[in-house]
């Protein structure tokens, strides 16, 4: 059998907790080695991401490391993809691990589709070794008051169907260089926005429930904020760059905020009544707790993911009126 031969695109900073298990994860996929490239492009951490990198590299000759002196997410995957040799791009994260079987499902597969079939994907899921935060969030994001309608990357599906996006996606090299590289004014998103110009070019993406990714989610409760607060952005970024791709549930964070705050001051000068008020906020535990319990039988995810899920939208909320009015990134900073 003929491989395709796959280069990993990975940007990283900061990554000096994730990165060995990364590392070895790609090492060890179920495919052959000479057949994988990964590339990596290094965004000036200041912990021992690049020096884990670069021993790796010492060893391994299909490691390679580049500068992204940006910092810039979008930058560095294109840094990647001008220095790779693969004939196939698989989107890659540096706080990921493979599943053993991920190229041999994703690049064979693609392989065998017809040439309107820009990549494949799968779903990330959270591995079981995170910290309660990030147990709780990986919960939250599966939960129907939070998941896949917002954050399609975080969809799972039974059976394989056409999306709009997965964010571990293998795409055939030629799709760059026919619709153009990510766009650098998306700190994140970029991949959901390059997805975006895949469909308008007449592409598609298969999605596929046979291989998986285990993502590790923010381990931090402030780490989560500014995640969500970017995603939020990222999203009012992409409304404003392809309006048409605008949809009722990208509101939903923001009418939550407003009108919680709406409802809020109503009631305070009496206007709106305080048990009709306590009953919408019970409806909404409610239906947090009920969400959680769908995918998770631990009864303190289950009670906690009632703060994560509001969280989640105040965040994400805020981030995308912020989006929506100044289409500006930096309130807290670079990645």
């Amino acid at each position: 059998m003929e491989y395709p031969k796959v280069s990993f695109i990975i940007p990283a900073r900061n990554e000096e907790k994730y990165i060995k298990d990364c590392i070895e994860s790609l090492l060890s996929l179920d495919y052959p080695q000479d057949k994988v490239e990964i590339i990596f492009a290094e965004g000036n951490s200041n912990d021992r991401t690049r020096e884990i990198i670069e021993e790796y590299a010492k060893k391994h000759k299909n490691i390679k490391v580049y500068d992204n002196p940006s910092g810039n997410t979008a930058i560095g995957r294109n840094i990647c993809i001008e220095n790779s040799t693969g004939d196939m791009l698989m989107n890659f994260s540096a706080h990921s691990i493979a599943s053993k079987n991920l190229l041999k499902v994703l690049a064979l597969k693609l392989k065998e589709q017809p040439e309107n079939v820009a990549g494949v994907g799968c779903s990330n899921i959270s591995p079981k070794k995170q910290n309660f935060v990030g147990r709780v969030a990986g919960a939250t994001f599966l939960g129907f008051m939070a998941g896949s309608g917002i954050f399609m990357q975080n969809a799972v599906f039974k059976e394989e169907k056409y999306v709009e996006h997965m964010a571990f996606t293998l795409y055939r090299k030629e799709i760059f260089q026919k619709i153009g590289m990510f766009d650098p004014e998306f700190w994140c998103g970029q991949d959901a926005e390059f997805d975006i110009r895949v469909k308008k070019a007449g592409y598609k993406i298969l999605y596929t429930p046979e291989t998986v990714v285990y993502h590790f989610k923010r381990d931090t409760v402030k780490g989560l904020f500014k995640q969500l607060y970017r995603y939020g952005i990222a999203r009012a970024k992409m409304i404003r760059k392809h309006p048409d791709t605008i949809k009722i549930f990208h509101l939903f964070p923001s009418l939550f905020v407003l009108g919680s705050l709406f409802f809020f001051i109503l009631t305070i000068i009496k206007i709106f009544p305080l048990w009709l008020f306590l009953s919408l906020v019970l409806l909404y535990i409610a239906l947090c707790l009920i969400s959680t319990a769908r995918v998770t039988k631990d009864i303190f995810v289950i009670i906690t993911s009632v703060f994560f899920y509001l969280l989640i939208k105040i965040s994400y909320g805020l981030g995308f009126i912020r989006g929506i009015i100044t289409g500006k990134w930096h309130i807290f900073g670079k990645e």
